[in-house]
C-alpha cells in the first residue's frame, strides 16, 4: 500500500535497515561501556549524513576538542561501525566467507 514497489525490495531494505539499526545498538552500548558514550551521542549523528557548516564547530566545543580533532574522532567512529555492521552481517551466516557478497546485498537494499 502507498509504493509500487514489490514486497520482497520492502522486505529487503527493512532487513537491511534492521542489520543497520543492530550493529548501532551494538557498537552504541560496547561504546559507552567504554567510557566513551558522550563522544557517540554527539558524533553519531554524522554517521550518516555529512555535516553542515558549523556541526563540527558545534561537536568540537560540546567536547571540548578541536574541530580537527572532531573530524578524525568521526572518521574513526564511521570505521568502527563498519566492523560492527560487518559483525552483525556475519553474525547471522553460517559461512562466514559470504560476508563481503552480503554486504553488496544489503547496500543494494538500502540504494
Amino acid at each position: 500500500p502507498g509504493t509500487d514497489e514489490p514486497p520482497e525490495r520492502i522486505f529487503e531494505r527493512r532487513f537491511a535497515l534492521s542489520v543497520l539499526a543492530g550493529a548501532l545498538d551494538t557498537m552504541k552500548e560496547a561504546l559507552h561501556e567504554a567510557g566513551r558514550g558522550r563522544q557517540f551521542e554527539v558524533l553519531s549523528p554524522f554517521l550518516s549524513r555529512d555535516p553542515a557548516p558549523g556541526d563540527y564547530d558545534a561537536a568540537a566545543q560540546s567536547l571540548g576538542i578541536s574541530t580537527n580533532a572532531v573530524a578524525a574522532a568521526v572518521l574513526r567512529l564511521r570505521r568502527e561501525y563498519r566492523q560492527y555492521v560487518r559483525a552483525e552481517v556475519a553474525a547471522g551466516l553460517a559461512d562466514t566467507s559470504l560476508v563481503d557478497e552480503e554486504l553488496r546485498h544489503l547496500a543494494q537494499a538500502l540504494s
